[in-house]
């Protein structure tokens, strides 16, 4: 297990988006491409949502924050926090999503996943919200598994379209 201590959570700035877009591609693709989808689904979705003008008018949001996690001087993975209206969904109370959480290919199963949540929870406490909301694909078994070991609730779903394949999210959150 990684140690809290080693990771670090750095604040993308504006002039990081080639390094966001390589890190967001190459981490949406090892976790949903094939077998898990077609190349052409996953190709297609990649060329809609992961462009440099998208990414860098993300990071530009006001209410959108993207942090690389970085174990010791290595970036393994990021993530993508929503307030207000940068949320993807309109949801009833004081809330952040998590929109994204990725590692790279070779730091999963590591403990990073529990230390990150550890850090977003911490996050979102000093902002004084009262949960943490997320969408996770319906398929994605062991990711429900480790969001409900970690007092996640299922609360709702959403669709997802991935190039012509309509999928179901699951909506969980967890109240701080």
């Amino acid at each position: 297990m990684v140690e809290s201590k080693e990771l670090n959570f750095v604040r993308v700035l504006p002039e990081d988006n080639h390094t966001m877009l390589n890190i967001g591609k190459a981490t949406f693709y090892q976790s949903f491409g094939p077998p898990l989808n077609t190349e052409e689904n996953i190709q297609k979705y990649l060329d809609q949502h992961f462009t440099l003008p998208k990414i860098t008018q993300e990071i530009l949001h006001p209410e959108s924050y993207f942090y690389f996690i970085k174990h010791k001087k290595d970036i393994v993975g990021y993530i993508k926090l929503n307030f207000g209206s940068a949320q993807t969904e309109t949801i009833t109370g004081n809330s952040l999503e998590i929109e994204r959480i990725y590692l790279v290919q070779g730091h999963q199963g590591k403990g990073l996943g529990l230390n990150i949540l550890n850090w977003i929870t911490t996050f979102t406490e000093q902002c004084k919200l009262d949960f943490i909301w997320l969408g996770v694909w319906d398929r994605n078994i062991n990711a429900i598994k480790f969001y409900k070991r970690n007092g996640f609730i299922k609360f709702g779903e959403h669709p997802f379209l991935l190039g012509n394949d309509l999928q179901t999210d699951h909506l969980m959150k967890r109240v701080l």
